[in-house]
């Protein structure tokens, strides 16, 4: 039990050590690509891989060095760094891209690169993946509007085969998939300012859901 102490302190030592010999994080960035992807994991790919398809250069940096080595194993170019530091960005010739998408797993460091660069780059238009609503309604707090939530449109696509599976038709689940989207849609955007409010929000949401039963009973899906 006297060695404890001891071993934790060997511990920390060890562990900051390790840090401190981490890989540092690439600086020597290409210039003037129009399109900046902060973080590369599959939904960043998605769009780095049409871009690749049709020419369009872009600047790809991934905070995970693990996914950065993996994703170079099939001759991917990808930049080590953290798109939310300043210097990195800046690095990345952020002042001279016309496009950054925002694609960063983690919501918390998303939402802080998302004020670095709408302060320090106001002329650069960010698309912004959400992981969920609340992280939409933080997003669009700090101004952002093109936004999609990542696993919605998928979802929802799904949720139209279903209903053809169960026999409606192709033209009629269309329809309701296109009813359920515009309203929810529409709802996200309504509710942004009460969105910090659980009760509110608790209350506009069984609201919500009885607006979208009524909008089906009157176009007669039901």
């Amino acid at each position: 039990m006297a060695m404890t102490p001891l071993l934790i302190k060997a511990d920390d030592f060890f562990c900051k050590r390790e840090q401190s010999e981490e890989i540092e994080f690439d600086s020597g960035m290409e210039e003037g690509n129009p399109v900046i992807i902060a973080g590369f994991g599959r939904f960043g790919q998605i769009t780095g891989r049409l871009l690749t398809a049709l020419n369009i250069p872009f600047t790809a940096m991934e905070i995970n060095p693990e996914q950065v080595d993996f994703v170079r194993k099939f001759g991917n170019k990808i930049y080590y760094g953290d798109a939310s530091r300043l210097d990195l960005l800046r690095a990345a010739h952020a002042d001279k891209a016309r496009i950054f998408l925002l694609a960063i797993d983690d919501a918390e460091i998303s939402l802080k690169t998302a004020a670095i660069v709408k302060q320090h780059f106001p002329n650069i238009t960010i698309y912004a993946r959400a992981r969920d609503r609340k992280h939409a309604y933080q997003l669009m707090d700090l101004d952002i509007r093109l936004i999609r939530r990542e696993t919605f449109g998928s979802a929802l696509e799904m949720a139209g085969l279903i209903l053809e599976g169960l026999g409606m038709s192709r033209q009629k689940a269309k329809q309701a998939m296109s009813t359920f989207r515009e309203h929810d849609t529409s709802r996200l955007h309504a509710h942004q300012n009460m969105h910090t409010d659980d009760e509110k929000m608790i209350a506009l949401s069984k609201s919500s859901r009885k607006e979208l039963e009524e909008l089906f009973e009157q176009d007669k899906f039901v």
